[in-house]
This record gives structure tokens, C-alpha cells and sequence, in this order.
């Protein structure tokens, strides 16, 4: 498994990290579209949003966006992570999750993020990285799908769920 290079996200990025998250299983359920994820990821990087991506072998083959304060304004929150299809399970979604938390942990005492309930991936890869459900909220993001919210203590390995 080769370790990923990171840096900040640049414009000419977002059109491969827009068909990342729309190729994902979240981007399929709801619906997402290249052109308009790559809109909002344009956005996000103008108006200072906090992005980065990960390079293998010349090419971008995961990206995150953080907000470092966007939990309750005092908690690093993972706004959105995805990682090219190809490439899942060779370590780039560990990189970067391990890259928000760098970027963060002198913010607040956890590290929050919401996934989709129906994305049971996700969770256990979020759980076997020290995350935690805490709750469930209900039709958050979508009708019909709750969004699980998962905390990591700063310093502190897996809680028992």
C-alpha cells in the first residue's frame, strides 16, 4: 500500500473530486451530478473553506473538506470525504481522516462527522478509526434517511459502543 502525498485542494481539482463523491454510494442516493458537486467544491474554495486532496501516483485519488469549528461552532466537523473508486481500500481514506485530524486537533476536545444511515461502510470504517454513533438524526439531510452523527475523542482510542 503506497502512502498518499496531501495537499490543498487547487480549482483545477474539483471537477475529479466532484466524480468522486458522485460516483460514491452517497453521491448515487442523492443524486448528485459532476457539474454541480464540481460548482459547490468551486465555491467552497473561494469563499475559504478548508480542502484537500490526496495524490498516488500523480493523480488525485481522494479529497476531504473540513470545517474546523463547524460542530455546534467548537468541534472539527468532516464535511465531506471521498475517495476514487479504484483506489478504495489501499489507505487514502485513512490518510485523510487522519489528515483532518491533524489539521484540527488543537481545536475542541472531540472530532464529529455525520454519515448516512445507509451507508454501513462507512461506519465501520469510521469505527474502527475511534469514532463513535452518538446519535441519529432523522430526515436531516434527506426524507427517509437519518444522518449518524460519530465523534472521536481527542487522544482516546475507540469508546465501547
Amino acid at each position: 500500500m503506497m502512502t498518499p502525498s496531501l495537499r490543498d485542494m487547487a480549482e483545477g481539482d474539483t471537477a475529479a473530486c466532484a466524480v468522486m463523491v458522485c460516483a460514491s454510494l452517497v453521491g448515487e442516493r442523492y443524486g448528485f451530478k459532476p457539474d454541480s458537486m464540481a460548482a459547490v467544491l468551486r465555491n467552497a474554495l473561494a469563499s475559504g473553506s478548508e480542502l484537500f486532496v490526496a495524490e498516488t501516483d500523480g493523480r488525485v485519488a481522494g479529497f476531504a473538506w473540513i470545517d474546523p469549528r463547524g460542530a455546534f461552532s467548537s468541534a472539527p466537523y468532516l464535511r465531506l470525504i471521498a475517495v476514487d473508486e479504484a483506489l478504495r481500500g489501499a489507505g487514502t481514506g485513512a490518510a485523510l481522516l487522519a489528515e483532518f485530524e491533524s489539521r484540527t486537533a488543537a481545536v475542541g476536545r472531540d472530532w464529529c462527522l455525520l454519515v448516512s444511515d445507509f451507508n454501513e461502510a462507512a461506519q465501520a470504517f469510521y469505527a474502527r478509526h475511534g469514532y463513535v454513533k452518538v446519535g441519529v438524526l432523522p430526515d436531516f439531510a434527506r426524507e427517509g434517511i437519518a444522518e449518524v452523527l460519530m465523534v472521536k475523542k481527542h487522544g482516546r482510542q475507540a469508546l465501547a459502543n
